[in-house]
């Protein structure tokens, strides 16, 4: 994928997240649903800026602060990177890595 696509799937995952979380916000302001939103918001920011290449095989999903990372990656180093960063963001409470490494 080109940079001018991947900036523009981007863009698009930005405004379905900003488009999302308003109404998210309007109906509940608070609360888990939209602690977890939040959560899987940045860990798919976090993963974009340490390898885009990576997060394209990665799918993100927090549930009651247990972020559950699954997909596919080229090497272990990249499975076990994607994991200490969802690790890191302030609020997660554990992760569960169902990463595949590709043969």
């Amino acid at each position: 994928m080109g940079l001018h696509k991947f900036r523009f799937v981007v863009a698009l995952l930005w405004l379905g997240l900003a488009l999302g979380g308003c109404q998210a916000i309007r109906d509940k302001a608070s609360g888990p649903e939209f602690e977890d939103a939040k959560l899987t918001a940045i860990i798919k920011a976090q993963l974009a800026r340490e390898d885009r290449a990576t997060v394209q095989g990665i799918d993100v999903d927090v549930d009651d602060g247990v972020a559950k990372l699954k997909g596919t990656v080229d090497t272990v180093a990249k499975k076990n990177k994607a994991a200490e960063i969802a690790r890191k963001v302030d609020g997660v409470k554990s992760v569960v890595n169902n990463i595949q490494v590709k043969p």
